[in-house]
């Protein structure tokens, strides 16, 4: 399967983020396309947008052709300078066909001038403006962006913002505005930055639903077999977020608190729509509470839509996700769309409510919203199937950076969408993780609170968060924000320890190994563990040069020794381990992470000697990944072991909640014992729901 990595929000780099790992993505690179940017020397930089106009309100009125693929539009546009006297306007509008602008002055219509070249709309007001003057502008239009020639009006097949969609007789329209692909149906500035609430008027024939941002103010029938719904959109959000959709959909209701939560699918997976996002109510109430910030908006709506360009979009108020959750009962129980519901719902906070001022300031939607799966992971299933994820999210971005490094936050791309990539979701979100453990979850969270609630409904860039956390914390951050968000590439260390029984301490070599002439030199607070007969220590270091000794007192050599406790995930390590070390680490584990490392190395050293008793040891592991892992080697372990662990086994494939384990045990059961000993409780495996289990029973 090819999968193109250039992506929205969740997108299809997400999706490609789960399937890399079966082997089924292949990563295609676009050639560049250089925008607008200031040079500083020979260097490509390019800076937030200038705001000259700020749009307040837009009032649109849209109708559309199904044969032709035409977008009739009335844009209605309340305005104001944004600071400066103006007596002009320019608004995007990529391949319109303009009927007629005017300009409401003293409640009556006049015509003005304007000039449209290159998607541009050079529109010449009545007179000069001064800052928080209103003017209305009203523009007639029909935008064809089907039309829309790749490469010179477009970046992509992705960015026409308006389709229309025919499956199978039934027909669809959904809009994707980001980066900057609204102007492809209604014209607007197009500016993260920018800000507007809006009221769209959607006229349709009456068999179809509607879907927009904001509530459903009203819907009138016309006499010609139509309806106009109208949605108002009453908070300011940006541009890009705004939304509609068309089609013949089913509307599950739910509901969080007083807020309306509704889930729009096609008629044959509305059975299964409460399945797929049930959890959206929960999510909702854990996010408002731990970063005590209540959902801020007036209802959320979800919706499935054919042939979408990526992944989902979090469009304020109605995310929109791809044909992959169309699920029925037994596809959820094996493979549960949670990560992307609640990327998608995160969103709301963290590039919704705040917006990034630039493309280039991206990763404080995306890296956000990607730490939002590991933090529902963590709250839903445990903190070790959230390590799990988080590992992954690590080894997405390493292999990503094997062929192209950046700095997550950068301005010198070619073009915007190259931000869509494994440097503003998985490493931006692996750095906020690390940033949380060294500040603590409660001032991680505090911090959060202060950044929301300084930046709410504005653009902000990653100075803000730092402030955030500097305001709450009281310490200087500048060297962290620095080394991971201004700066590409990663630490890589070379340890070696050692126990010197003469002087009577251990001692820790470490030297960073990274070319320090692209990558910083950086600053790590570390924390070791020590265990000397079953008494367990830590110590705190600072790595702050290129070669380092760290020394210990300790009247004899401790029995283990493991570096970097928290284990992490962007720091590369060369440090050589024994058998017995590797056998240790997973004995006096702190976390998951100890347990897959050493699991790993077990699993490529199989004649170790504590290869068998590792891996044994394994089936009863409370971490999914780890117990799989176990039953995968089932036939390393012999007969005695064996007898010992049928109830073991057929507990497991009854009743784990990962039905990848449950299939897992099923193999077991068949492969290794008779089918005497498991066949009391085959008729309740006949009953498992998972496909995975009926695959593997058969």
């Amino acid at each position: 399967m090819k999968i193109i990595l250039r992506s929205k929000c969740y997108s299809l780099l997400l999706l490609a983020f789960i399937l890399s790992s079966c082997g089924k993505i292949h990563f295609i690179e676009f050639e560049p396309i250089y925008v607008h940017a200031n040079k500083v020397g020979a260097k490509l930089y390019h800076a937030s947008y200038t705001q000259e106009i700020d749009i307040l309100h837009t009032d649109l009125a849209v109708s559309f052709n199904w044969d032709s693929a035409f977008v009739y539009g009335e844009a209605k546009i309340t305005a104001q300078p944004y600071f400066y006297a103006t007596d002009s306007m320019v608004l995007d509008a990529k391949g319109f066909k303009i009927h007629q602008i005017h300009q409401e002055i003293n409640d009556s219509l006049q015509v003005v001038p304007y000039t449209y070249v290159d998607h541009k709309i050079n529109i010449k007001l009545d007179k000069t403006y001064q800052a928080n003057q209103q003017f209305i502008i009203k523009i007639n239009y029909t935008a064809a962006p089907r039309k829309l020639k790749i490469g010179r009006d477009i970046f992509s097949a992705d960015d026409r913002g308006l389709y229309f969609i025919n499956h199978k007789g039934k027909n669809q329209i959904w809009t994707q505005g980001e980066t900057e692909n609204n102007s492809c149906w209604f014209p607007t500035i197009e500016n993260p930055a920018e800000k507007m609430t809006h009221q769209f008027n959607i006229r349709v024939d009456d068999q179809y639903q509607t879907l927009s941002n904001g509530i459903l103010k009203e819907s009138i029938k016309h006499t010609d077999g139509t309806r106009t719904d109208t949605w108002w959109m009453q908070q300011p959000h940006a541009v890009y977020l705004s939304m509609l959709a068309v089609g013949e959909f089913e509307i599950t209701e739910d509901k969080w608190k007083d807020i309306p939560l509704r889930y729009y699918t096609e008629k044959a997976y509305a059975p299964t729509a409460k399945k797929v996002f049930g959890n959206t109510s929960a999510m909702l109430d854990f996010f408002s509470k731990q970063l005590n910030y209540p959902y801020p908006w007036p209802k959320y709506d979800q919706i499935v839509v054919r042939n979408f360009v990526s992944g989902a979009m979090e469009n304020t108020t109605a995310s929109v996700f791809y044909s992959g959750l169309n699920l029925t009962a037994a596809q959820h129980e094996d493979h549960n769309q949670d990560d992307i519901i609640a990327h998608e719902l995160y969103h709301h906070w963290f590039g919704n409510l705040v917006t990034c001022e630039s493309w280039s300031h991206l990763p404080l939607n995306e890296s956000f919203a990607t730490y939002g799966e590991y933090l529902w992971r963590e709250h839903k299933n445990g903190k070790e199937d959230a390590d799990e994820h988080l590992s992954r999210m690590a080894e997405s971005y390493f292999s990503y950076a094997k062929n192209r490094d950046a700095d997550v936050i950068r301005f010198n791309y070619a073009d915007k969408e190259h931000m869509f990539d494994a440097i503003s979701y998985q490493k931006g979100a692996v750095i906020l993780h690390n940033l949380r453990t060294l500040v603590g979850d409660e001032t991680f969270f505090t911090a959060l609170n202060l950044y929301l609630t300084k930046n709410a409904y504005k653009a902000v860039e990653i100075h803000h968060l730092r402030l955030a956390f500097e305001e709450v914390t009281g310490k200087d951050l500048n060297w962290y924000f620095k080394q991971w968000f201004f700066a590409k590439g990663y630490p890589e260390l070379k340890i070696d320890k050692f126990y010197d029984a003469q002087q009577q301490q251990l001692v820790i070599d470490v030297e960073q190994l990274q070319d320090t002439v692209s990558v910083p030199v950086y600053q790590l607070p570390i924390t070791l563990k020590t265990v000397s007969k079953n008494q367990v220590n830590y110590h705190d270091i600072l790595i702050t040069d290129i070669k380092q000794r760290f020394t210990i007192p300790f009247s004899a050599a401790p029995d283990h020794v493991k570096f970097d406790v928290h284990n992490n995930l962007l720091i590369k390590k060369q440090e050589v381990k024994s058998d017995e070390d590797y056998k240790n680490q997973f004995l006096y584990a702190d976390d998951y992470l100890d347990k897959q490392e050493a699991m790993a190395y077990f699993d490529k050293h199989k004649t170790a000697p504590q290869a068998v008793p590792i891996l044994q040891k394994a089936i009863h592991d409370t971490a999914w990944p780890i117990v799989v892992k176990g039953l995968e080697h089932y036939k390393m372990f012999d007969a005695d072991f064996r007898a010992k662990q049928l109830s073991k086994i057929k507990d497991l494939a009854l009743t784990h909640p990962k039905s990848l384990v449950r299939a897992e045990a099923i193999k077991v059961l068949k492969r290794y014992y008779p089918k005497a000993d498991y066949k009391d409780i085959l008729p309740r495996l006949k009953q498992d729901i998972s496909a995975l289990v009926h695959k593997a029973l058969h």
